[in-house]
């Protein structure tokens, strides 16, 4: 499924985790690497003189060639093939250029990068999940946890697809299913009724039971697809804010991966507002499929 896996690193600590996950993705899926470090030339712009601008692009540039050595280093201890690439410009532009020109599959970024971590999502990121043609899987950097990458080969023993029935989210059930079968992982497979949407008072109840049938069918042929491959299925119908309810469903069961589509009924072309909202505040690894 995933034959060239996209890292962008800036070698701060917040992306290691990130790192870590893809490199885990590569592994299970024998997918070339990826390790593209940007050295940002507006933060360089705004140093007026010219001896201490060009000191700036000098460290960057250390700092850039040795984190995506560290990757390709780990990679090869893997026996990936890797390629390591570094770039000048604004980074989220040219890491989707390069995800156009290489072919790459997957993305894998963490959450923040240089500038820390906090409530938001770091503006690289969000420029890049909200852009990119192809899954994008989002790593927050949390205290503590093992940063090796050889021990995520097997670290998905839960993996979460959550469903409004579209089209898009079919396409993110796919990848769920998928990674789920690779790794030998339960499947959990969750339907929120959207009650910020269809306010119960005001709606009649053939409508509301079109609505629950609607998100029974979709729980009962993704779980039937998941059987099929020999997966392990547990499905959930929820109802209340989706975004709150696919979170909750995540922490109650310990889940490893989120999955979900980019976009879901009400957009085609814009992240798809439950998925930002997950991604801007999820605790786990959290795919994003176009």
């Amino acid at each position: 499924m995933y034959d060239h896996i996209l890292i962008p690193t800036d070698g701060s600590a917040e992306t290691e985790q990130a790192v870590s996950h893809a490199l885990g993705l590569a592994r299970t899926y024998d997918a070339t690497v990826h390790a593209l470090s940007v050295i940002d030339e507006s933060e360089q712009s705004a140093v007026p003189a010219a001896d201490a601008r060009e000191q700036l692009r000098s460290a960057a540039e250390t700092v850039g060639r040795r984190a995506t050595a560290e990757i390709a280093e780990t990679a090869a201890e893997l026996d990936l093939d890797v390629h390591r690439e570094l770039r000048h410009g604004t980074p989220y532009e040219e890491i989707l250029g390069y995800v156009e020109n290489q072919n790459i599959d997957l993305v894998a970024m963490g959450t923040h990068g240089r500038a820390g971590v906090g409530p938001n999502l770091g503006s690289t990121t969000l420029r890049v999940i909200r852009n990119v043609e192809v899954p994008a899987l989002t790593v927050r950097f949390r205290e503590g946890e093992d940063v090796d990458a050889a021990s995520h080969y097997e670290i998905y023993d839960d993996v979460l697809v959550a469903t409004d029935g579209s089209d898009g989210s079919a396409v993110a059930a796919e990848q769920g299913i998928d990674i789920a079968e690779m790794y030998g992982a339960t499947l959990h497979v969750i339907y929120v009724l959207d009650t910020n949407t269809y306010v119960f008072e005001d709606v009649p109840k053939s409508i509301i039971g079109l609505l629950k049938e609607s998100g029974t069918n979709s729980l009962e042929e993704l779980a039937e697809l998941a059987r099929e491959r020999g997966v392990d299925v547990e499905t959930d119908f929820r109802r209340g804010r989706p975004s709150q309810k696919v979170l909750e469903y995540a922490d109650q069961n310990d889940v490893d991966l989120l999955t979900l589509g980019a976009h879901g009924r009400t957009s085609e072309v814009h992240l798809g507002s439950t998925t930002e909202r997950v991604i801007r505040t999820s605790e786990r690894p959290t795919l994003s499929v176009r």
